[in-house]
């Protein structure tokens, strides 16, 4: 299997947990349904990211690894995630911590998106600068406590969640990246 492929499966989920968050961020669902769909996306991811970091290890037939700076990457997704759900399962409304963390994300994701260019693929880099400029909202949101940007950042997560639930479906398809 590629690392294409897999990114796509994790990224499947990554696109509809987006969508969820989204829809929660307006106020629709409930924080321990949300907690389950960001606990799963978190552990999948990590599973992931552990696998392209340490897979040389675990050496079980035919497989493509990554390498610490892709799983590096995941993780930020799998950190994120995590957190959330913790945040969401323990009903915390002070989500500051949260915010800051997603502006640190946002500084990496943005040169990681011009490395990802720079190997040639174009549509990943466009995704992740599209998620630079999403964790940067979450920093506004959360970090900065801005709340009356509460429902663009709830509609922008979700169109986010579609895109990239849409990639990771072309990718885990196969049909990622076009070359």
């Amino acid at each position: 299997m590629s690392l294409y492929m897999i990114l796509g499966m994790g990224l499947i989920f990554v696109g509809a947990v987006l969508v969820v968050n989204g829809i929660w961020l307006l106020g629709k669902g409930t924080d321990s349904d949300v907690a389950i769909l960001n606990f799963f996306v978190g552990i999948l991811t990590f599973i992931i990211a552990m696998w392209w970091a340490f897979g040389e290890l675990w050496a079980f037939g035919e497989y493509e690894s990554g390498d610490a700076f892709v799983a590096a990457g995941t993780l930020l997704f799998s950190f994120t995630y995590l957190w959330i759900g913790a945040n969401a399962i323990r009903g915390i409304g002070d989500q500051r911590s949260f915010g800051w963390y997603c502006i640190l994300v946002t500084v990496l994701a943005i040169p990681t998106g011009y490395l990802v260019f720079l190997d040639g693929d174009l549509g990943l880099a466009g995704l992740w600068w599209t998620w630079a400029v999403l964790w940067a909202t979450f920093w506004v949101l959360l970090g900065l406590e801005m709340q009356k940007y509460t429902s663009p950042i709830a509609w922008f997560t979700a169109l986010v969640g579609i895109v990239t639930g849409a990639a990771g479906y072309l990718m885990a398809a196969g049909f990622w990246p076009w070359a």
